[in-house]
């Protein structure tokens, strides 16, 4: 009886032994959690035409869209309607709300008119980059099973191939939009967007779409692996937005009075979550002019900062690298400059540097997004110039560093997984839940596939990439995608891919091939994906030959140790 005493006594020491480890785990997890210390707000439960046109009246008559190249503009005012009656068309031609529509076009005046009528008529929207070829864009249009397409007359075949190329039952509606040049016809088949915008179309059309809605999807590449779909809400769009614009330090913008209006350069492409959110949405709110040019090119960018006293630049460390070294700079071009904010890509000190040496008066800062966050999660503060930090957490935002293998939260100084949650992150990936729940974990925790770690200013800082995704100018290059091309190849036996560093690029992909003779040449490999990609997916780091491609007892690329060969 003595003996039963004591080991229920010893066995109570022990389960209160392991409470007290378990409550003092739980209690580290809490305290190692970074809150925003930003103020935190409500989010309006609104739509996002609800949310962005809810100001509109204020500034009706001022330029909201001017095209860089061809002079075209809107007003504010004239926005709202042409939308309307975009959304009322969209009706009239026998599309139902929650139709996905694609936007297959560079930046221009109605490129928001489309966005924004679809999301008002209660359509899903997805975006495409206009620069990719016909294979590409197919596994999209399959993928999220497009109803209607706006493009330009000058991409519509290869948009055409794309649709023949991807497999459904009824062919999408192809909507297309005015181009840069003048007297392009309009293809067979087709329908002219402008006679959709026509005074005479009944605009009563009902905004569909609940607040939890998905809106908008992009494409992207998570943490690993081929893209897919982000279903993005209006929640998620409103919240980054309203995170954005609830204090003048996170949106360096002021609302237009008067004679006052900011101007905004739009390089940033609008299908990139990062122009589509921080540029598109959340500048329409404070009534910002936006100077769009369809792609980056000298001489009309140079044109652009001529014409338009420019006070911020939201732009990605290629443009960053161009401003500090391109002898056609001149003092002029930046002469209102006060804001630079870069995101996309990490930028190194020594760029900034560079380009702070010729725009000395600048507020130089850097954030940390992705398409899974709605574009915003961390950002650097004016005039701070700890440059190698990405910032603190925005409103509303909670940040913790987590240990890759046992999800542990780590402390101010440890190194790990970043991870995020707050209202902008998304809803999941379309029609994957695997992918969904492999990224966000059971506690509403994003993943985001980074290591960094903070410090006792809880600023952030980004060391290296769990996930094995290559950055190049910004944009994600999945491997998977790559290898997937190279292994259709028959004289390719198996093959992988990694990022190398660059200097104009950030990375560029470099193959490393097994070949099934000796038939095939490194151009040739080149060459083949080059037809199948996108320029800037194309294999500028180089193609090596190798008897074997290092790989784990489950089959996975040991990309590690490819890398440690460079």
């Amino acid at each position: 009886m003595h003996c039963r005493r004591n080991l229920l006594r010893c066995g109570i020491q022990l389960f209160k032994e392991r409470q007290n480890r378990r409550l003092l785990s739980l209690s580290q997890d809490v305290a190692w959690v970074v809150k925003s210390s930003y103020p935190e707000f409500i989010v309006p439960t609104e739509s996002i035409p609800q949310h962005v046109w809810s100001r509109c009246e204020e500034w009706s008559d001022n330029i909201a869209f001017e095209c860089g190249v061809t002079g075209r503009s809107y007003t504010y005012g004239a926005t709202r309607k042409l939308c309307r009656r975009f959304a009322a068309s969209l009706h009239r031609a026998g599309l139902q709300a929650g139709s996905t529509l694609a936007i297959v076009m560079p930046n221009s005046p109605e490129w928001p008119i489309v966005f924004l009528g679809a999301l008002e008529a209660g359509f899903v929207v997805t975006t495409i980059n206009p620069t990719y070829t016909a294979d590409e864009i197919s596994k999209q249009l399959q993928d999220s099973q497009v109803k209607v397409i706006v493009t330009l007359s000058a991409i519509h075949s290869t948009i055409m191939t794309a649709v023949k190329i991807s497999v459904g039952k009824n062919n999408p509606l192809v909507i297309i939009a005015p181009g840069f040049q003048q007297g392009s016809q309009l293809p067979a088949g087709s329908i002219d967007l402008m006679e959709m915008l026509q005074k005479d179309i009944n605009t009563s059309v009902r905004i569909s779409g609940d607040f939890n809605d998905t809106a908008v999807l992009p494409y992207s590449s998570g943490t690993t692996g081929l893209p897919k779909g982000v279903m993005l809400s209006h929640k998620n769009f409103v919240s980054a937005c309203s995170q954005l614009n609830c204090l003048h330090e996170l949106c360096l913008t002021e609302p237009a009075v008067g004679s006052h209006q900011d101007i905004c350069p739009v390089i940033m492409p609008f299908f990139h979550i990062y122009g589509m959110t921080v540029l598109l949405l959340a500048k329409m709110l404070h009534g910002v002019k936006m100077v769009t040019l369809p792609r980056f090119e000298p001489t009309s960018f140079f044109n652009l900062l001529d014409k338009h006293e420019v006070r911020f630049m939201n732009i990605a460390p290629p443009l960053v690298l161009f401003l500090a070294t391109h002898p056609g700079l001149q003092k002029r071009h930046i002469r209102a400059l006060k804001y630079v904010s870069c995101g996309a890509a990490p930028l190194p000190r020594t760029d900034i540097h560079r380009f702070l040496e010729r725009a000395p008066r600048v507020s130089f800062m850097q954030g940390f997004g992705m398409t899974e966050t709605t574009s915003v999660g961390l950002r650097s503060r004016p005039y701070d110039k700890n440059y190698e930090s990405v910032g603190v957490p925005i409103p509303n935002t909670e940040v913790k560093i987590s240990h890759p293998e046992s999800g542990a939260t780590l402390a101010c100084g440890e190194i790990g997984e970043l991870c995020m949650r707050g209202p902008q992150v998304m809803k999941g990936y379309y029609n994957r839940p695997d992918a969904t729940s492999d990224t966000i974990d059971s506690e509403g925790w994003l993943h985001t596939g980074d290591i960094g770690h903070y410090d006792d200013k809880n600023h952030f800082y980004i060391v290296d990439r769990l996930k094995e995704l290559i950055k190049v100018k910004g944009f994600q290059v999945a491997p998977a995608e790559l290898e997937q091309i190279l292994r259709s190849h028959p004289q390719i036996e198996d093959a992988a891919v990694v990022g190398i560093p660059d200097v104009k690029n950030g990375e560029v992909p470099k193959a490393y091939v097994v070949p099934k003779g000796s038939k095939i040449s490194q151009d040739d490999v080149k060459k083949f994906v080059a037809e199948k990609v996108s320029e800037y997916k194309h294999l500028k780091g180089g193609v090596q030959f190798i008897d074997k491609i290092p790989k784990s007892p489950s089959g996975k690329i040991l990309r590690r140790i490819l890398k440690e060969q460079l």
